[in-house]
């Protein structure tokens, strides 16, 4: 849904004189001059366009896990106890506020907000920060590229987030775990996100030829250090190339690296990332996956090994499918099993219902 802007308009109330005077005539080459004057502003105005949209994802579905003491963190999208059948979205809810403005000679002007919550309960994803997803300002031009300040993602997430099927989404997910190397820089109560940055400044440079980049700093502003991230990516018919990097400091920093092709009747897919320091400590990733399109939708299935320091593997494996009830809802039901060296396996199942707008 798209709502367009009130044309700034400023009214003047005259006050009523005792003896109305007559109008003025006005000569015709002085209304023609009018006429080209009032024309000229029209057309100024025409060429700022403005617009603002609101968009947003209402996920449901329901989850249930075995009693299996491979921990949640190593099945990314559980999130659920034990032998418990429980609502759960399996891909987050949300509801956001996006716009942009044609400012003249090729430049524009954007901002995004989005908000996180549970659709079960309408609480918030997390109670101290409102606009979890994201809240952005930019400026930039399809030639020159963006930039941005505020709340954005880490650039090597969407490294990360297009190496996996599901793009992190649902108990089959592959998730941070196995994409991303379990890397995490620092605490939730300093960055409510692992794969987000806020107070940071960016720029996306704009795609030549298939290939793209992006890169950005976070300012620590007293909580933790300068952080800088970054990708490069070729996007071209059915290749897809990515890397990527998030670095804190010299001690704590993730580099990574992706690939795909679509070859039609079916999409795989490969990852591999390496984590140094940070709360969860060393350790490498690596994952591949395939996704089958059918006349329904689409089936799924991917495969994880994350190795870290510790010496603990642990490896998953995930099926889905998905059913299109439309461009915009879409049915899904999902299998995760997963298991770390020492502990028994853990298996979830989800299913639900997405819809987005």
């Amino acid at each position: 849904m798209t709502y367009r802007p009130y044309p700034t308009e400023t009214y003047v109330i005259a006050k009523q004189h005792p003896h109305p005077r007559p109008p003025p005539v006005v000569a015709p080459a002085c209304r023609v001059a009018l006429c080209t004057v009032v024309l000229a502003a029209a057309a100024s105005a025409a060429c700022a366009q403005s617009s603002v949209s609101i968009y947003g994802i209402i996920d449901q579905g329901v989850v249930k896990a075995n009693s299996g003491t491979t921990p949640g963190a190593l099945l990314p999208g559980r999130g659920a106890a034990p032998d418990v059948w429980t609502l759960k979205a399996g891909n987050t809810s949300r509801l956001g506020f996006r716009g942009q403005e044609d400012v003249g000679g090729g430049l524009y002007a954007r901002f995004q907000f989005e908000h996180r919550f549970a659709a079960d309960t309408g609480a918030a994803s997390n109670a101290s920060v409102f606009w979890l997803g994201r809240s952005v300002i930019a400026v930039g031009s399809k030639t020159l590229g963006e930039l941005y300040a505020g709340r954005e993602y880490s650039p090597a997430y969407w490294v990360a987030l297009n190496a996996d099927p599901t793009l992190w989404s649902y108990v089959s997910q592959l998730g941070s775990a196995y994409t991303y190397a379990n890397y995490t820089p620092v605490a939730a109560t300093v960055e409510a996100s692992n794969i987000r940055w806020a107070n940071s400044i960016g720029y996306k440079s704009p795609i030549l030829g298939g290939f793209s980049a992006e890169v950005a700093t976070a300012l620590g502003e007293g909580a933790h250090k300068r952080a800088t991230a970054g990708n490069a990516q070729y996007k071209r018919g059915p290749l897809w190339l990515a890397a990527g990097f998030d670095r804190l400091d010299s001690t704590t920093n993730l580099v990574l690296a992706a690939a795909g092709y679509d070859f039609g009747f079916v999409s795989p897919l490969i990852s591999y990332s390496k984590a140094k320091g940070g709360l969860n400590g060393d350790g490498k990733a690596f994952s591949m996956a395939a996704t089958v399109p059918l006349g329904f939708g689409r089936v799924l299935a991917s495969y994880g090994r994350l190795s870290p320091a510790s010496g603990l593997n642990s490896s998953m494996l995930g099926a889905g499918v998905q059913y299109d009830l439309s461009k915009r809802t879409l049915l899904y039901s999902n299998l995760g099993s997963a298991k770390r060296d020492g502990l028994t396996r853990t298996t979830a199942v989800d299913a639900g219902v997405k819809h987005t707008f």
